[in-house]
């Protein structure tokens, strides 16, 4: 039932049109960002009407209630950010450093945006609340969404012969944790926090070679 329910929300889009989809593309975007400003528990249906536009009835006919519409922001804004990685991996094969090198730009510019912050904020604070099974899982595919990516362009490239990995899946979490740590977590707890581009491309570098050196296949 849950695996039917979270397919008709990821593809609910397919049978608007025109000025529907659009209505409903509003109110993806505002409910992201209220979600983000006040934190979900804070955050009503009647809050996101007053800033979308429309009526509460267009709200709930098209998303169910609040937690449908949040499971299907968090699918939205997941594809919009990592969706991209998937569609370009496939021209890297073979380009290992090239490859880590894009990917951990597009990572890093995603965490130093002050929305990075909001955004964790925001996934502790449902840890807390009583949700749905379901919303649990949307929550954990976005957080995994960039990992498997990564994960998958690993594997493929071990399959080929020209990196060894014991583990593609653990090696994405090493590789992205290990850009985001000097960055996030000091953010997280309000301090302040060199996230220029000079600072990012410099934590970029360093950990694209140690991950690269360590993937090659000795000769």
């Amino acid at each position: 039932m849950a695996d039917e329910q979270k397919c008709c929300i990821s593809n609910f889009f397919k049978h608007l049109s025109g000025k529907a989809e659009s209505r409903c593309t509003k109110i993806v975007d505002v409910a992201h960002r209220l979600f983000l400003d006040r934190g979900y528990e804070n955050v009503s249906m009647n809050d996101i009407v007053k800033e979308a536009g429309g009526s509460l009835a267009t709200l709930y006919k098209h998303f169910g209630n609040k937690e449908q519409l949040f499971i299907y922001v968090m699918e939205q804004k997941s594809e919009e950010l990592f969706g991209e990685w998937e569609r370009q991996s496939i021209c890297y094969e073979g380009r290992i450093e090239a490859f880590l090198m894009m990917i951990g730009k597009s990572y890093l510019d995603l965490v130093a945006d002050d929305d990075a912050i909001l955004f964790h904020r925001l996934i502790v604070s449902l840890g807390y609340l009583e949700t749905s099974k379901l919303t649990k899982e949307t929550i954990l595919k976005t957080l995994t969404h960039p990992i498997n990516v990564v994960s998958e362009y690993l594997e493929n490239e071990k399959k080929a012969g020209r990196i060894e990995v014991e583990d593609s899946t653990l090696c994405a979490h090493q590789f992205l944790n290990a850009l985001e740590e000097p960055f996030m977590f000091p953010r997280v707890l309000g301090l302040e926090t060199d996230v220029s581009e000079i600072a990012r491309q410099k934590a970029l570098k360093q950990v694209v070679q140690i991950f690269y050196r360590g993937l090659c296949v000795p000769r």
